[in-house]
């Protein structure tokens, strides 16, 4: 008796958790017990991190910002669908614009999550020139242990900038 050949869908190799997206999780569960004194420990949903996909490490880039104090919001810039047309309108923002801004003890962060092989398109590149040639600070993430040594390295030199 012959059987039909199936195909099989390559598995990606298993996600092993880095120690910075580890240490994300530790410190956005201790914001939750903080922010939540009168609940049992067990609880509090646990807070979970991944950074093996764009929309992953964006949210985990966000939460680490505002977890040290900063203001981090993430960018939209695919536009808005209408039903009616069948099409995407595009939105209002400059063309290659960064997919996180954020504020960090008086500085201006742009921050461009890169996952796998994407490349930084000419627009964005333009936009990383505009950025940095303002006194602003443009990062290209690629995965979150990167980011996290970066930004960290910003705490530092950030300390003569005085809060207003």
């Amino acid at each position: 008796m012959n059987f039909p050949e199936v195909k099989r869908k390559s598995r990606k190799a298993p996600y092993h958790k880095p120690d910075a997206v580890k240490e994300l999780e530790r410190l956005a569960m201790d914001e939750a017990r903080r922010k939540y004194p009168n609940h049992p420990a067990g609880v509090l949903a646990p807070r979970i991190f991944r950074d093996d996909s764009a929309n992953g490490l964006t949210q985990c880039i966000v939460k680490y910002i505002t977890l040290q104090g900063g203001f981090a919001s993430r960018i939209n810039s695919t536009g808005i669908y209408n039903k009616k047309l069948h099409k995407y309108i595009p939105g209002t923002q400059k063309k290659g614009i960064a997919d996180v801004m954020a504020t960090f003890k008086g500085l201006s962060l742009h921050i461009e999550v890169k996952h796998g092989s994407d490349r930084l398109s000419d627009s964005q590149k333009k936009i990383q020139d505009e950025v940095t040639q303002s006194g602003g600070l443009y990062y290209v993430a690629r995965d979150f242990t990167s980011f996290k040594q970066w930004f960290d390295n910003l705490i530092p030199a950030t300390k003569w900038i005085k809060n207003t």
